[in-house]
């Protein structure tokens, strides 16, 4: 899954403009959900996989941390998190498991990096924790169907 889909220049601009970059993130889930909603599902994954790139790439940008901050760093989390499920999701539909799995392996490894750099604020803290417990929920039932798959071949 190491293909980048986002330009690096690009990836760099989201780093370097946050706030801007969020605004982007949330009109590339709106043309994520759109495409899915209509059933370009080819072209859904394609921006689904720019969208998680994006939050990934406004997750790790290097941002002042302080409490004025807080809310715009949970929802940077929140959104790295909910569009690697929602992405993993749409690959699972498209039986994609190897994919799937790798999306929430990639979402765990990094909410586990960025975890200390929150460690002062427990609110941060608290929602990593939750992400990471549902990325496990979501990842254990994919896991126990395919072993179940395979048993009965």
């Amino acid at each position: 899954m190491n293909v980048q889909r986002l330009c690096p220049v690009y990836r760099k601009w989201l780093q370097l403009n946050p706030s801007s970059a969020r605004e982007h993130r949330l009109a590339m889930q709106a043309q994520t959900q759109k495409a899915h909603q209509q059933g370009e599902l080819d072209y859904a994954r394609e921006l689904g996989y720019q969208t998680f790139e994006a939050a990934k790439a406004i997750l790790n940008a290097l941002q002042p941390v302080s409490s004025q901050k807080v809310n715009a760093v949970q929802e940077d989390i929140l959104a790295f998190g909910t569009m690697g499920m929602y992405l993993s999701s749409l690959l699972a539909q498209e039986h994609r498991k190897k994919e799937s799995h790798a999306i929430l392996q990639e979402c765990q490894q990094q909410l586990i990096a960025i975890l200390p750099l929150h460690a002062t604020n427990q609110s941060v803290c608290k929602l990593i924790a939750a992400i990471q417990h549902t990325l496990e929920q979501t990842y254990k039932p994919q896991i126990s169907r395919q072993l179940a798959s395979a048993a009965l071949h």
